[in-house]
């Protein structure tokens, strides 16, 4: 039975922690964008902010993504 993305991911949000910690770290790294992207003016700091924010999320995803996959693989 093939299971949905959606299904996987709640199932490992439950039973993996190293998932669950990438999938909160995720959530927290777009509020932390989403606050900075509410400025009106991105003096240089908050751009280089911004840039490493972007590389950490996308850090994380690709962990959740290399876990997911590995649970598909099972």
């Amino acid at each position: 039975m093939v299971e949905k993305e959606e299904e996987i991911v709640e199932l490992l949000k439950g039973s993996d922690d190293e998932f669950k910690k990438a999938y909160f770290e995720h959530i927290r790294l777009e509020q932390d964008l989403e606050a900075l992207y509410s400025l009106k003016y991105f003096p240089p700091e908050v751009e280089k902010k911004i840039k490493e924010i972007k590389i950490l999320k996308l850090r994380y995803k690709d962990k959740m993504s290399q876990i997911i996959s590995h649970y598909k693989n099972k």
